[in-house]
Parts: structure tokens; C-alpha cells; sequence
């Protein structure tokens, strides 16, 4: 298979935005968009998560080791509230982490467990820190808590939307692949349940996943959309004919269909991007169809 061309990455660039709190993401939206027009990613949370993905980089580069440049460069930054939300977004990655390791032992968590996990001088802040770790956790990785015991607060760590895969079993590092695999379902559902490898990468790429680069969350990309997301017959690839380039094509697989619906995949991504799904009207219709014909034919076949 010949690697398709990538878009290259934008320059980094330092956004205000990405500073803001999660909580005021779905408040922040303008003016409902065209369909045509609609992102998959409303942009004020695209530099919640470039941030956050930045500061998970940070964090891994730089270990536990303290910076001589630390205080210089907090002596910078004037602005106290910018100040504060640059820990909320560390205190945010750490809170990732912990669930992650959770999730990955199949233990449960509560609002005290969670709670112990942040410093003391910014435990006041817990729901702020929440939302942005919730987000970070179901859109990059597909995990998201259910409330198991109201009494205690306790959740489950789950996958989302009904999938069961999650690749920690393949050779990529161990952590969840299933947020990447609901984003490409979503975009070839978007694309008419037919989409290009092209269109796939250059929605991937305002994620910052490029084809051609390893990622530090999804090992080798490209393997995974091509390979493994194929191989576990989520997706269904084929080459169209005569073409020079060689252009493939995504369709949903047997597994996609057997374990999720369009409108699951379509209200899981609306729900933590910050796009309502009534903002393109003919594929929430498509998905609500979908919907009522499975419940129609489940019904049908408990009758006979």
C-alpha cells in the first residue's frame, strides 16, 4: 500500500483560547454553522485538546524533574487567571493519567478517589479540572465514567458507544485506541458512509495525527486505520480502481455495525466536541432512521 500524502502540521502556535475552561466550551459557540460548512471539531475545543496534548507531551519529556526556567518564565506571564488555568490544565493531564491506570485494572473511582488526586490549593476547582480531564479521556482515548453508585459517586471506566475494542492488546504502548476509531467512524459516516483515506487524514491532522508520524497516544497511525481497524472489522477498506495514486476507501465494517449505531457514534462525538448534532441536519436524520429501523426489526423479531 503506498502511504498517502499528509498534510503537514501547522506551526504551534500560543492561543488564549486554549486556556479557557471546558465548562464554558458548549456556552462559547456562535451562530449554528451550514452543514456544509460544520467542523467535526468546534474549534474552541480543538485548542482545549492541543493544549492538553502539549502539556501530556511536556509532562512525559520532562518527567518529574523541575525546570531552571520554571519560575523565569511564570515571571511572564503577568496574567493571573492565565496563570490558573495552566495548572488546571496539569492538574487536568494528571487526572487522565490516574484513570487511564484505573481503567486498565478495572477498578472503579470515586469523587474522593479523584478528589485526593489534585493538589489541595486546587481542590476547589474539581469540576473544572473534571470536565477538561472527561474530554481529554473520551475523545483522544474512547473512555468514558459511568455513574455506578449515586450514594457513594462511584463510576465505571468504560469504553464508549457500545465498542469493545480498545487495542491495548496490539503493538501500540498499551493505551486505548478506541477514541481514534470512534473519530473515523464518525468521519466516514459524515462522508456518506463512504470516505477517502485523504478525507480521514485531513480531519485527523487538525488533531495533530498525521499519517506519516508517530504518535505518542496512537503508535503508528497509519498501521492502525489501514491494518488493525481493518483486521478487527471495524472498517472495510478497498481500492479504487484505476487510480494512480492508489486512493482507498472506508466503508463501516460487520464489528462497527454489530456493536454501535450512526446515531451512538454521531452523539458520543457531539456530546464532547462541542457540535450539536442538529447543526447537520440530514446525518442526524439518517442516524434517527438507522435508529428506529433497528428498534423496528428487534421488535419484529421478538414477535415471531
Amino acid at each position: 500500500m503506498s502511504s498517502t500524502q499528509s498534510t503537514e502540521p501547522p506551526e504551534q502556535q500560543t492561543a488564549p483560547q486554549a486556556q479557557r475552561e471546558a465548562a464554558d466550551l458548549v456556552d462559547e459557540q456562535g451562530p449554528q454553522a451550514q452543514e456544509a460548512s460544520t467542523p467535526l471539531v468546534h474549534p474552541t475545543l480543538l485548542d482545549l485538546l492541543v493544549g492538553l496534548l502539549g502539556e501530556i507531551v511536556r509532562q512525559s519529556n520532562e518527567g518529574h524533574r523541575e525546570s531552571h526556567h520554571q519560575g523565569r518564565e511564570e515571571l511572564r506571564l503577568q496574567d493571573a487567571q492565565l496563570l490558573l488555568q495552566t495548572a488546571l490544565q496539569k492538574e487536568a493531564v494528571g487526572l487522565v493519567r490516574y484513570l487511564l491506570q484505573q481503567y486498565r485494572s478495572f477498578q472503579p473511582v470515586t469523587d474522593v478517589d479523584m478528589l485526593s488526586r489534585i493538589s489541595r490549593s486546587h481542590q476547589r476547582y474539581f469540576p473544572r479540572i473534571l470536565r477538561k480531564a472527561s474530554i481529554c479521556l473520551q475523545l483522544l482515548f474512547g473512555v468514558e465514567m459511568k455513574e455506578v453508585d449515586p450514594f457513594f459517586h462511584m463510576h465505571a471506566l468504560v469504553l464508549a458507544a457500545g465498542i469493545t475494542y480498545d487495542g491495548t492488546l496490539s503493538h501500540v504502548r498499551g493505551m486505548p485506541k478506541t477514541g481514534l476509531l470512534i473519530i473515523v467512524l464518525c468521519i466516514v459516516f459524515t462522508e456518506g458512509g463512504c470516505a477517502t483515506e485523504e478525507a480521514i487524514w485531513q480531519v485527523l491532522s487538525e488533531m495533530q495525527v498525521y499519517p506519516d508520524r508517530e504518535h505518542f497516544i496512537y503508535g503508528n497511525p497509519r498501521r492502525l486505520l489501514m491494518e488493525d481497524f481493518v483486521w478487527e472489522q471495524y472498517l472495510e477498506c478497498q481500492q479504487v480502481p484505476r487510480t494512480d495514486p492508489v486512493i482507498y476507501k472506508f466503508r463501516w465494517g460487520p464489528r462497527a455495525y454489530a456493536e454501535t449505531t450512526q446515531q451512538k457514534v454521531l452523539e458520543h462525538w457531539a456530546k464532547n466536541s462541542g457540535i450539536d448534532p442538529r447543526a447537520i441536519p440530514s446525518l442526524y436524520e439518517e442516524a434517527l432512521r438507522e435508529q428506529e429501523a433497528n428498534t423496528y426489526d428487534i421488535a419484529f423479531s421478538i414477535e415471531e
